[in-house]
């Protein structure tokens, strides 16, 4: 068959074409192979941590849980091996760990304190990957605060992931939570604050349908104006995932109006459990009633002080039971008040995280941080964030017409720190931040410090006990606050005391002082045979939690499966 040479051309062009392309292809492959390749070499690397010492910073083998009764989504840690024996959960934080806690099969949700939430059909989500720059510290030595890879001096292979707080030839020492640097008082700054915070409560997520669970957030004038109508009250109204203040809605000579400041206090209201105490007064127990055994009961009464107590959060059970042996009116007020007082709980060191068994001594927790959005509507009034630490009470008042904040401490009439209020105060919605950590106050408006931050020093007295840790508050004004939330610092616990928490640890010149988010559950400078981390053994810096997975539920027929599809939600950079 005769063919043309312009067809012969085509049909060559085309081949040729068809060759070019695969070829295109081929050789972007293996470029971006040995792309790939040089990259991992010489600049960066991925790992996989496998357990929790981090958490919630960084997730190892977690379980990805939503409560069932206020929808809130939190991660709980579970052994990347089933086999691991659930009394050695203290664990590294990359590959090579060799032990970790046991995959616990209920959780409590660290919300809503929801009890016993059933994770037997919950899949198994892998650790974060981590990718980490090699060569980091060849330009830069780390930062303290700073994330950081670093081999196992007793094992190489083995590469752990922790957070250095103390940098060469610095005295180390954790004390009452806290971290000492050359026997000072180390304090994060804001942008630290935020990478390290746990949360405690977030308001947009509350038990529906639960006639049992209390509000964290209640106004005060709930309590001693109960007898006036709502509207005469003239006091923050709940609304949608937040609250409203309108100083012109109402009579005014209302209780407020009188009182000028109208308050919502935070109190952590615990469902069930705890380990700490609360007291009323009951002159005498009645005869009638049958007394609790003094060492095994949650509930006991001291004669000798005339104090009648629980240990926890009295149960409905135990409230009735005694309630229904008496008709002593002093008696039955006492028991109802505690039970009542005893739902409310201090803030403590806890993980929804960890299983529960890591930490079995509660304690107490002072450092928070107050978060939320401000509206303002109209071109007078104030507004206060209060946030009590044991020892002193700081409020941070915002004069909306003077365009002014006001720091206070205690009873005190002088403010001791000022700032102006941003051009947009009263335009458009503002975040707000106020926090109370390692005896330092911090004020921060869109992100922005308002003024220098506040340095205390430190108290040689107990701090006392606190049940309502946080409140805010409006005299006169139209104010709509919503997005409120409450975090805590990390409470840095003792380990093993080897090193740094009995006496300082002296670092020498070339070496690190590390520690795990997760304090309860971490292994690291505190509780090893050495404490310090040499320079040497320094792998590099993460900085992205990449090529996250997580297990999605596959049907076929009747039957159901997991499998790994990507997370894109926890992709994020490290800080």
């Amino acid at each position: 068959m005769y063919h043309s040479s312009s067809q012969i051309e085509s049909q060559t062009e085309e081949v040729e074409g068809r060759s070019n392309l695969f070829r295109m292809v081929l050789e972007s492959v293996v470029s971006l192979a040995i792309a790939v390749i040089l990259f991992r070499t010489f600049q960066a690397e991925g790992y996989m941590i496998s357990t929790g010492s981090m958490a919630p910073s960084l997730l190892g083998y977690h379980k990805q849980v939503i409560c069932p009764r206020c929808h809130f989504s939190f991660t709980y840690g579970v052994a990347y091996d089933e086999s691991v024996s659930g009394n050695r959960f203290q664990a590294q934080g990359l590959p090579g760990a060799e032990s970790f806690h046991r995959s616990g099969q209920y959780a409590t949700c660290p919300n809503c304190s929801t009890h016993s939430i059933d994770l037997a059909n919950v899949p198994r989500n892998e650790g974060d990957q981590l990718l980490v720059f090699k060569h980091a510290y060849y330009l830069k030595p780390p930062q303290r605060w700073s994330a950081v890879v670093f081999q196992n001096p007793m094992k190489p292979t083995q590469a752990y992931v922790k957070r250095v707080v103390g940098l060469p030839g610095e005295s180390v020492q954790v004390k009452g939570g806290d971290l000492y640097i050359n026997g000072k008082i180390e304090r994060k700054n804001l942008k630290t604050q935020r990478a390290v915070r746990l949360l405690v409560y977030d308001h947009r997520y509350r038990p529906e349908k639960d006639e049992f669970f209390q509000p964290r957030l209640l106004p005060a004038e709930s309590e001693s104006a109960q007898d006036q109508s709502p509207k005469s009250q003239r006091t923050w109204f709940a609304k949608d995932d937040g609250f409203i203040f309108d100083a012109n809605d109402g009579d005014p000579l209302s209780v407020s109006a009188q009182n000028g400041w109208s308050w919502v206090n935070y109190q952590h209201w615990m469902r069930q459990g705890g380990h700490y105490d609360t007291s009323v007064s009951l002159e005498e127990w009645p005869t009638e009633v049958e007394k609790p055994e003094p060492v095994l009961a949650r509930i006991r009464y001291d004669e000798g002080q005339k104090k009648l107590s629980c240990k926890g959060s009295m149960s409905a059970e135990d409230c009735h039971r005694y309630l229904d042996q008496t008709e002593s009116e002093e008696f039955r007020y006492a028991i109802a008040l505690l039970y009542e007082k005893s739902h409310v709980s201090p803030l403590f060191d806890y993980y929804g995280y960890n299983t529960g068994v890591e930490n079995q001594q509660a304690i107490s927790i002072h450092d928070v941080m107050f978060e939320c959005d401000l509206k303002v509507n109209s071109g007078d009034g104030e507004f206060s964030i209060e946030i009590d630490e044991g020892h002193h009470r700081f409020r941070n008042v915002f004069d909306v017409q003077e365009r002014r904040v006001s720091l206070f401490v205690d009873d005190q009439k002088k403010a001791i720190r000022t700032g102006k209020l941003p051009g947009d105060f009263q335009l458009q919605t503002v975040s707000l931040e106020m926090s109370v950590m390692d005896r330092q106050v911090l004020l921060a408006i869109d992100g922005q410090l308002v003024y220098k931050p506040l340095l205390y020093s430190e108290n040689s007295t107990p701090r006392k006990e606190i049940r309502v840790p946080v409140r805010f508050g409006a005299n006169g004004g139209h104010f709509q606050v919503t997005n409120l939330k409450l975090y805590r610092d990390i409470h840095y616990t003792r380990g093993k005391a080897l090193h740094g928490v009995d006496e300082p640890y002296q670092l020498d010149q070339q070496s690190y002082f590390v520690l795990g988010d997760n304090s309860p559950v971490s292994l690291d400078s505190r509780s090893w045979s050495d404490g310090k981390v040499d320079s040497k053994y320094l792998l590099g810096k993460p900085f992205m939690v990449h090529l996250p997975s997580r297990q999605g539920e596959v049907k076929i027929g009747n039957h159901v499966g997991h499998m790994r599809i990507p997370d894109f939600s926890r992709i994020r950079y490290i800080q």
